[in-house]
């Protein structure tokens, strides 16, 4: 194998100097996008099921909890620098 690897490929994890990530993003940052994105949809989810059911106080206290997982992970977004939707 050629010391670039595969067919003038680099080695795998290898960046270029000027491919250095341009946005300073913690893990904490991360982590409050990644699982309030998934608990923003296991919400949605109970939401959808309890408005079927037609429990109405289950469903108002879910579209609050939507709202504050909404507003932790724009938060979350604008301490990262990453452009939010």
């Amino acid at each position: 194998m050629s010391p670039r690897g595969r067919a003038g490929h680099r080695w795998p994890g290898r960046r270029p100097y000027y491919a250095k990530p341009t946005v300073d993003e913690t893990p904490a940052e991360a982590v409050h996008i990644m699982l309030g994105s998934i608990a923003l949809i296991i919400a949605a989810g109970v939401g959808i099921l309890s408005l079927s059911a037609g429990i109405l106080l289950l469903s108002v206290a879910i579209g609050a909890v939507m709202i504050v997982i909404l507003v932790d992970i724009a938060f979350a977004l604008r301490r990262s620098g990453r452009p939010g939707p």
